[in-house]
């Protein structure tokens, strides 16, 4: 009898501990379950991307009935960002080909650039923003005019990023950027102003 008691006693306190060992663990893995979910989100970092979309070209001196846009951009980009609000961004920019149905001219125009983008990142890995910097354009024309190849522009233009947490240092954009310059006019003594511009989507992943 004594016997069967003390095994039971035993059996009990097994059972206890056993319970007690279950219930420890289930605790410790329900507070550990969040930290696992709640991935750090990366806002510093250098990054890199590519993108394409759409090339537009305009006038701001007079109208070009006859000049068309033939082909899309094509973006590689590399920045480094320092802060939920500023980025150091570089950008080679190839647009599509500007066009003109007078004399066979055309331009296959592309930009070198560096600009501060300028924005936030928001918690849930939207970042709206803005980029403002400088560029070098080479038109690389059809055949040689009185106009330099070689222009200096501003880039500026705007977009809305997307990194959400679970993609790592996977990030999405859509943005419209565009380069403005002049080119001297020898014959009038004077310049005239030009865009090349485009919509764009691109991805980019932040190392």
């Amino acid at each position: 009898m004594k016997k069967t008691i003390g095994l039971m006693a035993l059996v009990l306190a097994s059972s206890a501990a056993h319970a007690k060992l279950v219930t420890t663990e289930d605790s410790a893995n329900q507070q550990a379950a969040p930290v696992a979910v709640q991935a750090e989100q990366k806002v510093k970092g250098f990054y890199l991307g590519a993108g394409a979309g759409s090339t537009a070209f305009e006038s701001l001196d007079y109208d070009t009935p006859s000049v068309y846009e033939d082909g899309k951009t094509i973006k590689f980009i590399a920045g480094y960002q320092f802060s939920r609000v500023f980025a150091l961004e570089g950008q080679y920019t190839q647009y599509g080909d500007v066009k003109s149905n007078v004399n066979n001219y055309s331009w296959s125009p592309s930009a070198i650039s560096i600009a501060a983008n300028l924005g936030y990142t928001f918690s849930n890995g939207l970042r709206p923003f803005g980029v403002i910097g400088i560029s070098s354009i080479d038109l690389e024309q059809a055949y040689e005019t009185t106009s330099d190849d070689k222009q200096v522009g501003v880039r500026y233009g705007f977009g809305l990023e997307y990194a959400p947490t679970v993609l790592g240092g996977l990030s999405a954009r859509v943005g419209y950027e565009v380069d403005l310059f002049a080119i001297d006019d020898d014959y009038y003594a004077d310049s005239d102003s030009y865009t090349l511009g485009s919509f764009y989507a691109s991805l980019a992943y932040k190392f």
